[in-house]
């Protein structure tokens, strides 16, 4: 038997910080000492303000869908008129004009919320790797952001190792 001090470190120490423009920490859900896996959500802040934004873009592209069916129809109907001469072609251009700007429209309010919702998805804080929570630097209340620093430290794997110091004799 041989008795040796030393430390005991990760083999690869991962520190986790927030991956988006943080906010408020609704809930913290592991602690030091739990194995968590790739993905796994630590910790979740407030998402309501992008929940908002999030229903307000859904709207919006309704918004922009009702739009593009309505200049849909009008080119449909002046196209139908042109040849019988009560609309002319700068007439028919500008409605098809109109009809595609307004299929914009929908296009870019689809990116937008898609963004938003990108942006919701970045709101949990989660594991880079499988491995096991060595220190959570983080409580619910608290307010979080890109220069918070590490808010939980992960050993990749599980993986620790212990430097040691031994007489040359126990070696």
């Amino acid at each position: 038997m041989i008795s040796a001090t030393g430390t005991l470190a990760a083999v690869r120490d991962m520190p986790v910080g927030v991956p988006g423009e943080g906010g408020r920490v609704v809930r913290v859900l592991v602690e030091p000492g739990q194995s968590v896996r790739a993905g796994q959500v630590l910790a979740v802040i407030d998402r309501s303000v992008q929940a908002q934004q999030a229903a307000q873009l859904a709207a919006q592209i309704e918004v922009a869908r009702a739009d593009l069916q309505l200049a849909q129809n009008n080119l449909q109907r002046a196209e139908s008129l042109v040849g019988r001469g009560f609309i002319s072609r700068a007439d028919l251009d500008q409605k098809r004009a109109t009809r595609d700007a307004a299929a914009a429209r929908v296009r870019v309010a689809i990116a937008q919320l898609n963004a938003t919702r990108a942006q919701i998805g970045r709101l949990d804080i989660r594991a880079p790797t499988n491995g096991l929570v060595l220190t959570r630097n983080i409580e619910a209340g608290q307010i979080v952001g890109a220069g918070s620093g590490a808010l939980f430290r992960i050993a990749a794997g599980g993986e620790m190792e212990l430097l040691a110091r031994l007489p040359q004799s126990d070696l």
